[in-house]
């Protein structure tokens, strides 16, 4: 605010309130306080104050400057209100951060907020991956599908009975046809042994 522009905030606080005494040093004195207020911000919280109480001093237009500021920058979004999407990228923590004051300070100054269009938000969303970045794979045997029980990329192998297992051989490109046929062998050797448990049973049951 400027001093001319402190005049002009005297003299209106003058004819909202009457019975305040005002004299030729007051807007030099407001001055020293107000200086770093708009002069909007303080005429909107001379006339709240004056709404309540005949008298408006420096110290309440400040108070309500700042309250009316914190419910413009509090409101600025959430359902049903003018939001604009911060212009960072939100893996970018500073820029973020940066830019999300930026918008709140616009807010408190009673800017409007601009939406953006849908299609400039989602323009990011499913571009086509570069064969640079496509090459790139996880390192490790979960760098890539697992061919024997279909694990996808990042996820672990299964056994058929559904439980974590360590990554099969051939997901990492290593394969032993010998261990390959002792694990093939042990299930076989496995699977007998369960079916002759059940003949067993179902003799003792009849």
């Amino acid at each position: 605010m400027t001093p001319d522009e402190t005049v002009v905030l005297a003299r209106y606080v003058r004819a909202l309130c009457p019975g305040q005494k005002f004299d030729e040093y007051t807007p030099d004195a407001w001055h020293d306080v107000l200086a770093d207020f708009a002069l909007t911000d303080a005429r909107a919280a001379a006339a709240a104050v004056a709404r309540k109480q005949p008298f408006v001093s420096p110290a309440e237009i400040i108070a309500e400057i700042r309250k009316q500021r914190d419910e413009r920058a509090a409101d600025f979004q959430g359902p049903g209100l003018s939001a604009e999407v911060p212009d960072a990228d939100p893996d970018d923590v500073q820029a973020y951060l940066s830019a999300l004051r930026g918008l709140r300070t616009r807010a408190a100054d009673g800017l409007e907020m601009k939406r953006r269009p849908v299609a400039e938000l989602v323009a990011g969303i499913g571009r086509k991956v570069s064969p640079e970045v496509a090459e790139v794979k996880r390192p490790g045997p979960l760098g890539a599908d697992c061919p024997k029980c279909k694990a996808a990329v990042g996820r672990p192998c299964r056994t058929p009975g559904g439980s974590e297992r360590a990554p099969h051989a051939a997901r990492s490109g290593d394969t032993d046809p010998a261990a390959e046929q002792a694990e093939i062998e042990r299930r076989k050797a496995a699977s007998t042994r369960h079916l002759a448990r059940l003949e067993v049973d179902e003799e003792a049951a009849s």
